[in-house]
């Protein structure tokens, strides 16, 4: 029997594959790290790993957001081998963690969203993430990043450079802190 998530996720899809020019993404069969593209199989995995991990446990639903404003924004993921076998007796590979990517303006951009996979939390692999997204972005001539983190995860983002800005606020039901990092010349130090 098909959950509502089933549901939505299957009314994404119907109108994603209605989409001009949606690129697909190759399923994921090593570990690493990867952008992803809107739309395709991997970034529906984003879409479960975020509601689970930052939805549901506050009683929302990620799939009644406007995922549609997504499209221009890119998102980054982290894979790494599970114990699990598929069915032919392979090792599978497993979403880690991922973030989103928002640009604001030239040389700034906002991370929103990122999850990781409760199997994989306090072993490092977020901030590797972050690390990595900001090699990327720095790059790309990105200086600064800016997000807004629930109060629990402020000192997460602090051990990868963070600082608070501002008073503390509310937002989806829960205390937050806008926080920015300054990322040229940074990157490599949280490798």
């Amino acid at each position: 029997m098909a959950s509502a998530v089933d549901d939505c996720a299957q009314a994404i899809d119907e109108s994603w594959q209605r989409r001009v020019g949606v690129k697909h993404d190759m399923p994921v069969t090593s570990p690493g790290f990867r952008e992803i593209t809107y739309g395709s199989d991997t970034y529906k995995a984003t879409l479960a790993l975020r509601h689970r991990i930052l939805r549901e446990p506050l009683g929302l639903n990620l799939w009644h957001e406007n995922l549609s404003v997504e499209i221009d924004q890119r998102h980054f993921t982290l894979w790494q081998q599970s114990a699990s076998l598929d069915a032919g007796g392979q090792k599978q590979v497993e979403l880690v963690a991922c973030l989103v990517i928002v640009p604001k303006s030239p040389g700034c951009v906002k991370l929103r969203q990122m999850a990781v996979n409760d199997r994989y939390q306090r072993q490092g692999l977020g901030q590797r993430l972050i690390a990595l997204v900001e090699a990327v972005l720095v790059g790309e001539g990105v200086e600064l990043i800016e997000l807004h983190a629930r109060e629990s995860a402020v000192g997460f983002y602090q051990t990868s450079g963070y600082q608070r800005v501002g008073p503390p606020f509310t937002e989806v039901g829960l205390p937050h802190q806008c926080m920015t990092k300054i990322i040229h010349n940074n990157v490599g130090k949280t490798l």
